[in-house]
C-alpha cells in the first residue's frame, strides 16, 4: 500500500516537474516488490488452508461409494484462484492504459491504489473467519538443513542403503534408532513425518528448475509481444499495451470450461492427466505459442520488405490463446503441486521457491536482449520455442514417476469413514 501511494504521488505533474518522478518510480517498485514477496508466497496457501480435508476419504453418497480427494479439491480451488487473478488483471489491464492515454499516469496509478486499499480492508475485516495454521516456533529451514546433513552422514555407512537418502534420518531407518551421541542429540528434534514431508518438499522444488524455461516463454507476452503489436496494424484509439489483455480474457473463458467440463469428463473416462503430464502439456502449448509468434514475426518482416501494409494485430490472438492454455496446465498445476507436496511448516517456503523461476526467467530475458530486437526477433521466438519444447520432453522423462509415487501415497493414506465400515459389515 505504501508503494502504491508513493507511485501515485510521484506521478502527478508537479512531482514530475521537480524531478521526483523517476526516483519515486524506482523506490516504489522496490517497496511494492518487497510487499509482493510477502503476499504471493502466502495468499494461495492460505486459501488452500481453508480446506479441512487432508487425506483421501472413502464415503457413501446416496448409496454409492465415492472418494473425496483433497488433491482434486485443491486443483479446483487453484483453478478458480487463478481465474480471479485474471479477472483483476483484465479489469486493470483495460482501464489503466486508457486512463494513462487520455488523462495521465497519476490517475492510472490512483485507481489500483484505491482498489488495493479496498482489498486490504476486506481482507482484514474477514480475518476472524480464517483457518490459520500456527507457526512452528522454530526455523524450518535450519531444521531441514540439519535433517539433510544428518541423513547424508548416516546414509554413507548404511547397509543396506535406504530407498531414499533422507530415510536414514528416520528412527526406523535400516540401522534402527539413531545413536545418542552428544552431536546427534542436538539434531534430534524432528520426527519421521517431518522427514516424509521434507522428501515431498524436495520433490516439489526439483520441478521448479525446468519451469525457468517455461516462464521465459510466458514472459514474452509482457515484453516482446507488446513490441510486436506496436509494429502491426492497430484498431483506432487502442494502445498496443492493451492487446496483452487477450491472455486474461482467454483464461477467464477457458478455466471454467476446463474445471467444470473437461477435467470431470476425463475423470469419468479414466483419462484425467496427472500433474506431471499436465505440466508437460503446458510446456508443449508454450512452445507452440512461441512458434506461432515466430511465424507472425516473419509475416511482419515479409510485409515490410515488400512494401505491403502492416498486418493486423489480431494475428497475435493464437499466441495469446496458446500461452493462456499453457498456464492452465503448467502454471496452475505447479502452484497446486507445490502446496499439496509440502508439510504445513514448509508451505510458505515452497510457494516462495515456486516463484523463483520467474526471477530466473527474467534474467534469461535480459540475457536474450541482443536478439530481442529487429532483425533477430524470429530467431528469438523460434529459439525459445525449441528450448521450451526440448525442456518439456526432458521434464516428462525426468519427473513422470512422481505421479506413481503420489498414487502410492494416496493409497497408503486413504481414510475409510465409519459409514463405509458399517456398509461393509452389511455387505458381509
Amino acid at each position: 500500500m505504501c508503494g502504491w501511494l508513493l507511485l501515485t504521488c510521484t506521478s502527478i505533474p508537479k512531482a514530475i516537474e521537480i524531478g521526483a518522478g523517476f526516483p519515486g518510480y524506482i523506490l516504489s517498485l522496490i517497496i511494492i516488490g518487497l510487499g509482493t514477496g510477502g503476499i504471493k508466497p502466502l495468499v494461495s496457501p492460505m486459501a488452500a488452508d481453508q480446506l479441512r480435508l487432508s487425506k483421501p476419504e472413502i464415503r457413501v453418497v446416496k448409496g454409492e461409494k465415492v472418494i473425496i480427494d483433497p488433491t482434486l479439491t485443491t486443483q479446483h480451488l487453484y483453478n478458480w484462484f487463478y481465474w480471479s487473478i485474471n479477472v483483476g488483471a483484465l479489469i486493470g489491464g483495460v482501464i489503466t492504459p486508457e486512463l494513462e492515454l487520455h488523462v495521465g499516469f497519476w490517475l492510472a496509478y490512483m485507481v489500483p491504489s484505491c482498489m488495493f486499499a479496498v482489498a486490504l480492508m476486506v481482507f482484514v475485516s474477514g480475518s476472524k473467519y480464517y483457518v490459520r495454521i500456527p507457526p512452528s516456533g522454530e526455523s524450518t529451514i535450519v531444521k531441514a538443513y540439519h535433517c539433510i546433513r544428518f541423513a547424508l552422514k548416516r546414509e554413507k555407512g548404511s547397509n543396506p542403503k535406504p530407498r531414499h537418502y533422507l530415510d536414514a534420518a528416520k528412527t526406523n531407518s535400516p540401522e534402527g534408532v539413531r545413536p545418542e551421541t552428544d552431536e546427534e542429540k542436538s539434531y534430534k528434534y524432528w520426527d519421521d513425518s517431518f522427514v516424509d514431508g521434507l522428501k515431498q518438499t524436495l520433490m516439489a522444488c526439483f520441478i521448479f528448475i525446468p519451469m525457468c524455461i517455461y516462464w521465459t516463454a510466458y514472459n514474452q507476452i509482457t515484453s516482446n509481444l507488446i513490441s510486436q503489436a506496436a509494429s502491426m496494424q492497430l484498431p483506432p484509439s487502442i494502445p498496443d499495451d492493451i492487446i496483452g489483455n487477450i491472455d486474461p480474457i482467454a483464461l477467464i473463458i477457458f478455466i471454467p470450461i476446463m474445471d467444470t467440463l473437461v477435467y470431470p469428463f476425463l475423470r469419468r473416462i479414466r483419462m484425467n492427466p496427472r500433474p506431471m503430464m499436465r505440466i508437460t502439456i503446458g510446456f508443449a502449448l508454450g512452445a507452440l505459442a512461441m512458434m506461432t509468434s515466430a511465424l507472425v514475426q516473419q509475416r511482419i518482416y515479409n510485409a515490410a520488405d515488400r512494401g505491403e501494409p502492416k498486418i493486423s494485430v489480431w494475428w497475435q490472438i493464437p499466441s495469446y490463446f496458446l500461452i493462456a492454455m499453457s498456464e492452465i496446465f503448467a502454471s496452475i498445476t505447479s502452484l497446486e503441486y507445490s502446496y499439496t507436496h509440502a508439510p504445513n511448516s514448509l508451505k510458505g517456503l515452497v510457494m516462495a521457491l515456486s516463484l523463483f523461476p520467474n526471477a530466473v526467467a527474467a534474467a534469461i530475458g535480459m540475457a536474450l536482449a541482443p536478439v530481442a530486437q529487429n532483425p533477430y526477433l524470429v530467431w528469438n521466438y523460434g529459439g525459445i520455442s525449441v528450448a521450451t519444447g526440448i525442456c518439456g520432453i526432458g521434464f516428462y522423462y525426468a519427473f513422470r514417476h512422481y505421479d506413481d509415487l503420489d498414487d502410492e501415497n494416496d493409497a497408503k493414506n486413504m481414510v475409510i469413514t465409519e459409514d463405509e465400515i458399517e456398509l461393509d459389515k452389511l455387505d458381509d
